[in-house]
């Protein structure tokens, strides 16, 4: 039990770290010009943190498809996700107010930061995550495209997890 624990707090600081990084990333290269461009993301730059990124295609109306996305997501899925739409992860009684956020912080160019809750279900222990959204411009300049991090805590328990929205800020 105690190492099970340990390793659990080791796996919560090694995604503290994770999404640390994608944030710095980030602002480094927005610090060079503002809204950075997808072609600008260089996926060695955060090579530590690629298992809790993701990259997305805003298509219309707050609706994103992931292009591509580290281990986490699809560790909660149980699946690649590549191809699929970023409201897969979400519970569908929640999913047009997610795309509202989603099309609010691309409409702004502004960060989301989302917090997600699955409860508890049979074979699905209560498992919280957060995601954070950062706008890239894509080749016409347009704020079209996101890189991401997810991170999640707790057991997953049995595959897929869709998550409640708890919490989104911008």
């Amino acid at each position: 039990m105690q190492s099970s624990l340990l390793h659990q707090k080791a796996l919560s600081d090694h995604q503290s770290k994770a999404v640390r990084a994608i944030d710095a990333y980030w602002h480094h290269l927005a610090a060079r010009g503002g809204i950075p461009r997808r072609a600008d993301v260089d996926p060695a730059a955060i090579q530590d943190a690629l298992e809790y990124a993701f990259i997305a295609e805003h298509l219309s109306g707050g609706h994103a498809r992931m292009r591509v996305a580290g281990g986490a997501i699809s560790g909660v899925m149980g699946m690649d996700v590549a191809g699929m739409p970023l409201a897969a992860l979400i519970a569908p009684v929640d999913r047009s107010g997610f795309a509202k956020h989603v099309a609010n912080a691309l409409e702004s160019a502004s960060l989301l930061t989302v917090s997600l809750s699955a409860p508890e279900a049979f074979g699905q222990p209560d498992l919280d995550a957060k995601m954070r959204l950062y706008p890239l411009r894509d080749e016409t300049g347009r704020t079209r495209q996101i890189l991401g991090s997810f991170v999640s805590t707790g057991l997953i328990g049995q595959t897929p997890r869709r998550f409640k929205l708890a919490n989104a800020s911008e």
